[in-house]
């Protein structure tokens, strides 16, 4: 039973990443040849009661927390390996992990290795806040001089606002006319 509905949920899944929209009822019936609209009903019904699935107004889906969602487990041990439980905590939407501002919030091609110290290499990509609110310290993307660079938050003993990387080999930037902060960096994703 529970496999049938995770066969189910995926294939639900496969369609709304073709069409990016949630299927219809009618389009329910198609995908698992059910011969009435009852059993489609019968079946949203199910998903909407565990989380996958949402009822909108008029009668259309939208993605639930489970559908989306990655399963999130207790630990796992970075240092010598342990003999721990598997636990599902819960389902998280890397969406809702990572943005706290939506409309605000980009991401961003990494280029180079002066952040690599900082975690941050040649090929990750930067979840960048807008709206966030930026304090010396943070990692930052920033427009200096009309180029765009990401380096820590910094202010010399003079005061002055300076960027830092985060890799010994390059030195601190220090603005020559104008400097505007583009966004704070909130998260680094890394294919691995």
């Amino acid at each position: 039973m529970i496999d049938a509905l995770l066969s189910k949920i995926q294939r639900i899944r496969h369609y709304y990443k073709q069409n990016k929209v949630m299927p219809t009822y009618d389009e329910i019936c198609e995908l698992f040849d059910f011969k009435s609209k009852n059993a489609a009903f019968k079946l949203v019904n199910k998903l909407v009661e565990k989380g996958y699935i949402e009822k909108m107004d008029k009668g259309r889906l939208k993605p639930g927390l489970h559908f989306l969602g990655l399963p999130l487990f207790n630990s796992v041990q970075a240092g010598d390996a342990t003999a721990e439980e598997e636990i599902l905590l819960d389902r998280i939407d890397l969406n809702d992990f990572l943005v706290q501002s939506p409309d605000q919030t980009v991401m961003i091609n990494v280029r180079g290795d002066s952040m690599i110290d900082a975690g941050i290499h040649e090929g990750d990509k930067v979840v960048v806040d807008r709206h966030a609110r930026v304090q010396v310290g943070n990692i930052v993307v920033a427009q200096v001089d009309g180029d765009f660079t990401v380096k820590y938050l910094d202010k010399s003993k003079e005061g002055q606002i300076i960027l830092q990387p985060g890799n010994p080999n390059y030195p601190p930037i220090i603005p020559k006319n104008e400097m505007a902060i583009f966004g704070k960096v909130v998260g680094v994703v890394r294919k691995m």
